[in-house]
């Protein structure tokens, strides 16, 4: 009985959590990645009316914009889901349409200068990184690619899944991947846990409540994960704590 109300309580947590959203203000149009420290919201998008990419960092306490870059690079301006890793921030800026190209760029996490960058001929949608090697997917998610830090392609996997990735982020020693079904599991919003050594999937959740949490950005802190689903002039970060029983194993 004890362990059933615990249940509940967790469950009644995660459900009020999400009902309560921050509100981010901006007007960079298309949400695109997120990442999230204790201080700190780190977002990217993409401005599709003036074709420009962006990332910024914005003060959890004040939700007021500290810092902020346009990553556009000529036609390089998809500006994707990407990751923090101790004082890099790895994040792509592409060109927004399937099979072109990409660049995975390096830059510092606090001030957002570039550090160094590589060039991939494809278009790359979201990275992720354990801060020795980087995984990049494409436009849908039918390829994903390892990189070493310096930009040697290290491994090619077709995937097969029907999950569109929008963001995603190495955990704790695994790869969570999050975005939208294709396909037969068109209108499905999901989160997929990949074996980074196969890429292949573990276990996978569904997110699809009132709202499409992995519609965009996806983050993992303090033991919950955060979401950033919605375009400006509406977009608002959501957090929820998934139990074990929300998962469900291949």
């Amino acid at each position: 009985m004890k362990r059933a109300r615990f249940a509940m309580f967790a469950a009644l947590l995660a459900c009020c959590a999400a009902a309560q959203p921050w509100p981010i203000r901006h007007d960079h149009d298309h949400v695109q990645g997120l990442d999230v420290s204790a201080d700190w919201f780190w977002i990217s998008a993409v401005d599709r009316r003036n074709k420009s990419g962006w990332i910024w960092r914005v003060d959890r306490r004040t939700l007021e914009t500290v810092a902020e870059r346009n990553l556009t690079q000529d036609a390089l301006y998809h500006a994707g889901g990407f990751q923090v890793s101790g004082e890099s921030l790895w994040i792509p800026i592409a060109e927004y349409r399937r099979e072109s190209s990409a660049r995975i760029l390096e830059i510092d996490a606090m001030t957002l200068a570039e550090r160094r960058s590589f060039a991939v001929s494809d278009h790359i949608g979201a990275v992720a990184t354990d801060g020795r090697s980087v995984v990049a997917a494409n436009w849908d998610a039918r390829k994903i690619y390892r990189f070493s830090l310096e930009g040697e392609l290290l491994k090619t996997v077709n995937f097969a899944e029907p999950l569109a990735i929008q963001d995603m982020k190495w955990i704790d020693g695994k790869i969570v991947a999050g975005g939208a079904g294709i396909g037969a599991h068109k209108g499905e919003c999901l989160l997929y846990e990949l074996d980074p050594a196969t890429l292949a999937v573990v276990r996978w959740s569904s997110q699809l409540e009132s709202i499409c949490y992995t519609h965009e950005g996806m983050a993992f802190f303090g033991g919950r994960f955060f979401f950033l689903p919605e375009d400006e002039p509406e977009s608002r970060i959501y957090v929820r704590e998934l139990l074990e029983n929300d998962w469900k194993r291949r």
